[in-house]
């Protein structure tokens, strides 16, 4: 005679992984806000073209430029957040992605800041790169869980 054995799950441990769905799509409506707001201010806000210290001051004086620059670093906090949340409860599924996604994240920012101080095409390329490759990254996860 056979014993059949189940395991059943505690509620914390079921709770974890839609901890991880809510702050993706969490994520995503940030990234979406965060990407029109690129659009809007690559269509209509002209940056000066006297200096970086002008750029900066510019773009902190500007709305929608100053809400674009709040917006990014908060999702990057975010998704550090969530990478170190993953480290610790050891999910490599989403220490993969998280991970992903925060590198992408960071190539983002970076690229934001070099196209606020050099007005640089490629700068612009790389933030919407990053922004891409970290849309993916966190809905490959979501898709893939």
């Amino acid at each position: 005679m056979e014993m059949e054995m189940t395991m059943q799950a505690k509620p914390e441990d079921m709770a974890k992984p839609r901890l991880f769905v809510r702050e993706m799509y969490g994520a995503n409506v940030s990234l979406a806000i965060q990407f029109l707001l690129g659009m809007y201010i690559n269509l209509y806000v002209k940056f000066p073209t006297s200096g970086p210290a002008d750029a900066w001051s510019f773009a902190w004086h500007t709305w929608p430029v100053a809400v674009h620059i709040i917006l990014g670093t908060l999702i990057l906090l975010a998704g550090i957040s969530t990478l170190v949340r993953s480290i610790r409860l050891k999910n490599r599924h989403w220490i993969k992605f998280a991970g992903l996604g925060v590198a992408a994240l960071l190539l983002s920012v970076i690229g934001g800041e070099r196209f606020i101080t050099t007005q640089n095409e490629l700068a612009s390329y790389f933030m919407s790169f990053g922004f891409l490759v970290g849309f993916l990254a966190f809905n490959w996860g979501l898709y893939t869980q």
